[in-house]
C-alpha cells in the first residue's frame, strides 16, 4: 500500500508539472501574440490557422491595406496591400477576411521578383476585420487590419456571370497588360481581369468552382516569378494587379491560371 501511495503521489507530481508546463507555454503563446484593436473575436484562430502556433507576429505601419469604410456591393470589394513602404524583402503575403464562412482570400509568394502591391477584389459575408500579413525575411509576420461595413451576404450570392446561358464561351478569357513605371525604372505593374464565376459552393446545387492557382512566368513561360493560390472569397471575374519590381519588363510576362474544374488558362502580357 504504502509503495502504491508513493507510485500516486509520483504520478500526480508527474501530472501536476505537465499541467503546469502547457499552461506556461499558452500563457508565453498567448504573450508573443498583441491584442487585436479591432477586437475580433477570430483574432486567435486566425493567425494560428494561417502563420501557425509559433509565429511572431506585430501590428505594422509599413503594411498598408486599403479597403472601403463600408462594402456597397459585397460581392466586389476593393483590396489593396500596399508594400511601397516595406523596408526589407517579402517571402510571403496572406490575407483573410475574419468572419467569412471561408476566411482565407489569398496567399501570395514572389520568387523572382520583390512584391510592391496586390489589388484584387473579395467577397464579404458580414462585417468584418480584413488582414494583410507580410512575412519577411528573419519570419516575422507584419500585419495590416482595416475594418469593412456591410450589409452582407456576398459569399452566399449567386455568381452573375453564372446565370447567362453562354458563360462557358467566355470562361477564361483575360484582358490585360503591363504597365511601366510605377515607382522607378524596374518597376512594373500588370493588370489582368479573367472571366470566371468563382462560384463559392455555398448557393444551393451550385457546387464550388473557382480558381485556386495562379503563377507569373518570365516571357518564355519557363521559370516561375511568382504564385498565388486564390480561396472562395475572391470575387467573380477577378481582377488582379500587381506591383512588381521586375528586370526583364521589356519582353513581358505570362500569366498561368488553374481552377478546381482541372481548367488551365494562360495570357502573354506585354508593355
Amino acid at each position: 500500500m504504502r509503495q502504491q501511495a508513493m507510485l500516486w503521489t509520483a504520478r500526480c507530481g508527474w501530472l501536476a508539472l505537465m499541467v503546469g508546463y502547457l499552461v506556461a507555454s499558452a500563457v508565453t503563446a498567448a504573450a508573443s501574440i498583441p491584442d487585436d484593436p479591432f477586437r475580433s473575436p477570430m483574432w486567435h484562430y486566425n493567425l494560428n490557422r494561417y502563420l501557425g502556433e509559433e509565429a511572431v507576429v506585430r501590428h505594422s505601419d509599413q503594411v498598408v491595406l486599403k479597403v472601403p469604410h463600408f462594402a456597397e456591393d459585397a460581392t466586389q470589394v476593393p483590396l489593396t496591400v500596399d508594400l511601397s513602404g516595406f523596408g526589407s524583402p517579402v517571402k510571403q503575403v496572406i490575407t483573410w477576411v475574419d468572419l467569412n464562412p471561408v476566411p482565407h482570400l489569398f496567399t501570395f509568394r514572389p520568387e523572382a521578383t520583390e512584391v510592391r502591391g496586390i489589388a484584387l477584389n473579395f467577397r464579404i459575408q458580414q462585417a468584418s476585420t480584413v488582414r494583410a500579413a507580410v512575412q519577411d525575411e528573419q519570419g516575422v509576420w507584419h500585419i495590416g487590419s482595416a475594418h469593412v461595413d456591410a450589409a452582407g451576404g456576398g459569399c452566399t450570392a449567386p455568381s452573375a456571370t453564372a446565370s447567362n446561358p453562354d458563360w462557358a464561351a467566355s470562361l477564361g478569357q483575360m484582358r490585360g497588360a503591363l504597365f511601366s513605371p510605377v515607382s522607378g525604372p524596374a518597376s512594373t505593374r500588370l493588370k489582368l481581369q479573367v472571366m470566371h464565376p468563382m462560384d463559392t459552393g455555398m448557393v444551393g446545387n451550385i457546387p464550388r468552382f473557382n480558381i485556386e492557382d495562379v503563377e507569373l512566368r518570365d516571357a518564355a513561360n519557363q521559370a516561375r516569378i511568382a504564385t498565388m493560390s486564390l480561396s472562395e472569397s475572391a470575387s467573380e471575374n477577378p481582377l488582379f494587379v500587381f506591383d512588381l519590381e521586375h528586370e526583364g519588363k521589356e519582353a513581358g510576362l505570362t500569366l498561368w491560371m488553374r481552377d478546381n474544374g482541372g481548367n488551365v488558362f494562360e495570357s502573354h502580357l506585354g508593355t
